[in-house]
């Protein structure tokens, strides 16, 4: 039995001298280092329970600390009386297991020893996943709770389930965990669902970790996510081992993205896409005229589904990407072919659709939410020769593609417009109405009030939100004196009034306006758009062409977002016969530089209303902080709104999607 003992020690003092190399502390850490004050917190006793030897990180005083090593192997000399005590242990472990449950804190979901520092290191050593242990947690402070959001939720995860060895790193995963299987973490699960939950992490937890050395637990926890997040529907009815290890290979692309930790990889010009040769080498040129590969013909067309949230009829948005689609099969004359799905708001209905677009043989499926990510991404997963494609941008996947348009060079030429009218009202006031505060959408509102600035130095832009329940925003900014408004960008306005874009609102007497009730006259100045079918038409153009997996579009462990502007001409802004010659010259005139690269909105000294952002001529805002932004320009009244201040529908966006300055 001393032959283990040698065998451990030799493991102990590989880590020490490692350890030491790189000048690091090479012994266990203690809590009383980590926490001094540990002994005044707070202290629940949660009983005696199996916990994952993973999670045991050290010990609680500095009294043993010295004599493991940081994996917990023993570092003291073989003819100590340590080193016979540990022999002893081992022996009693590899005959009849070690039964005395070892005490312990928990602080921050690490484990440290009280008693049975030896115990846990024999355990270690011999690989046990699991030791018995009398567990006392030591409850961070309100500060340091605000500090790991995902212990914060852990908590709560904790109280609702009693598992201990789901670790995850991410604010929100144990609620997205609780959401995939019905429940929330309010209550207490029943007791076949945390036995379900359990042993499908066992299961998959072994398979995962045959194939991954030693990884962090936190990445465990996170991959676990993952996997129930594609597997859901029958994650928890006992799969055989077989099966989840084929499972987690065929996610094994979206695991390595997850952990990679990398940025999305952004394409941002279509020339990027397109490669060498193309014919689109500024805005305004049309792939429509390229002839397209012998690949696809008339006769063997390439096929591409559109799978929508909602109705054409109820969502503006909807409407504008079937215009683009339209435009599609326009643009290709029979060589690309359409099928469109409207209404697939559960993951019943989409996967129909998605099974009915295979049946048909289609190519690619495009979608137009980020609420659909998740079902779109089981779908990538399941049918691998389809090339799937999600109008979002920021989101993680590597098996679907995403893309989007940088509205915000559009919408800052709107503020520029909006400014000349709210400086010539003499009210200096402008009311904007935006949808939901995800990715993309806070940079938007910041160009537009940036623009106004431009050209009314005083100007107040008053935010609000369609997400927010019960908001009537319309005649609220009214009653506030506002006639300057922008509203959705988008013509094919679902509520039936000629309210879209950026316009100018005056009351007048009933009957007489151009609005629902008919109590106000609507103006329209100018509409940012989003040029939909330009951009399918270069994506298309790249499967065409044989460019989709170009080496210069796709990167290692990277997700890949289009993000195209106006220089691809994918966004515009249509100015309206209303306005005046100088106002529309200088409105050109600023796209003309926006398209040439000359300018940018997000260029020089940047203030949001909390202070200075960016000094005037300090280093350049990358294109992921203009997609983040999470702040709102110092001009502007109102903020970014709190999750629970929003409608159902986009809460669900909003997780997805939503940037960090959400409060949860």
């Amino acid at each position: 039995m001393i032959d283990e003992y040698l065998k451990a020690k030799k493991i102990a003092e590989k880590e020490y001298k490692t350890k030491v190399a790189a000048g690091e502390y090479p012994f266990l850490p203690a809590l009383d280092d980590i926490l001094p004050d540990s002994d005044t917190l707070p202290q629940k006793p949660l009983g005696i329970m199996d916990i994952p030897t993973g999670l045991i990180a050290g010990t609680k005083t500095r009294a043993r600390q010295n004599s493991f090593s940081p994996g917990f192997m023993p570092l003291l000399e073989p003819d100590s009386e340590f080193a016979s005590k540990w022999s002893s242990l081992y022996m009693a472990q590899i005959s009849q297991g070690i039964n005395d449950p070892v005490k312990v804190y928990e602080y921050l979901h690490r484990f440290y020893v009280i008693e049975g520092n030896k115990r846990v290191s024999v355990c270690k050593y011999n690989e046990m996943p699991v030791i018995s242990a009398d567990v006392i947690r030591v409850m961070p402070s309100a500060e340091v709770l605000e500090k790991n959001p995902a212990y914060a939720e852990f908590l709560k995860f904790y109280d609702a389930t009693g598992i201990y060895d789901i670790v995850c790193s991410r604010a929100e995963s144990y609620e997205e965990i609780a959401e995939l299987l019905g429940e929330d973490l309010g209550h207490k699960w029943e007791e076949d669902t945390v036995k379900s939950l359990k042993s499908a992490h066992w299961t998959f937890l072994t398979e995962y970790l045959a194939e991954h050395d030693s990884p962090d637990s936190f990445k465990s926890g996170d991959a676990f996510v993952l996997y129930l997040k594609v597997y859901v529907r029958d994650a928890l009815n006992n799969q055989t081992a077989k099966t989840v290890s084929s499972r987690i290979h065929k996610i094994e692309k979206e695991l390595a993205t997850e952990q990679s930790g990398r940025d999305v990889e952004l394409v941002e010009e279509a020339e990027d896409a397109l490669n060498a040769g193309s014919l689109i080498t500024k805005a305004g040129s049309t792939i429509s005229k390229v002839i397209p590969s012998l690949t696809y013909t008339p006769k063997h067309p390439l096929k591409a589904a559109f799978i929508y949230d909602k109705g054409i009829d109820e969502s503006s948005w909807v409407a504008d990407h079937d215009k683009g689609r339209l435009r599609l099969e326009k643009a290709y004359g029979g060589t690309v072919v359409t099928r469109r799905y409207e209404g697939c708001a559960d993951s019943a209905m989409f996967e129909a659709a998605v099974k009915d677009a295979a049946k048909w043989g289609a190519d690619a499926v495009f979608t137009t939410s980020p609420r659909q990510i998740d079902d779109v991404l089981r779908a990538a997963i399941e049918y691998e020769d389809i090339k799937f494609l999600n109008c979002s941008v920021n989101l993680n996947r590597q098996s679907v593609r995403t893309y989007y348009a940088k509205i915000y060079e559009a919408k800052f030429l709107a503020g520029v417009i909006a400014g000349i009218y709210s400086a010539a009202d003499g009210t200096h006031r402008i009311g904007y109405c935006s949808d939901y505060p995800v990715y993309g959408t806070v940079a938007g509102i910041n160009a537009f009030a940036i623009g106004a600035a431009m050209t009314d130095p005083s100007v107040k832009i008053t935010l609000d939100w369609t997400s927010q329940a019960d908001n009537n925003w319309w005649w609220k900014t009214l009653g506030r004196g506002i006639h300057v408004m922008s509203y959705v960008d988008s013509m094919h306005n679902s509520d039936g009034s000629d309210a879209y874009g950026l316009c100018y609102v005056e009351r007048c007497e009933p009957g007489q306006g151009n609005d629902l009730s008919g109590t106000c006259r609507i103006t329209n100045l100018a509409t940012p758009i989003w040029k939909w079918g330009k951009l399918y038409e270069i994506i298309v153009k790249t499967m065409i062409e044989g460019n989709y997996h170009s080496r210069s579009v796709d990167k290692k462990d990277r997700a890949t977002n289009y993000w195209w502007g106006m220089i691809s001409g994918v966004v515009d802004i249509k100015l309206s016969d209303n306005l005046n010659r100088y106002t529309r010259g200088l409105t050109e005139a600023l796209k003309e530089s926006i398209v040439s690269g000359i300018f940018n909105p997000f260029d020089g000294e940047l203030r949001s209303q909390e202070g200075i952002i960016k000094e005037a001529g300090g280093k350049e805002l990358s294109s992921l902080d203009i997609i983040k932004m999470d702040w709102l320009c110092e001009n502007i009244e109102g903020e970014i709104p709190a999750l629970d201040s929003l409608t159902d529908e986009a809460k669900q966006t909003v997780k997805v999607s939503g940037v960090r300055g959400v409060k949860r």
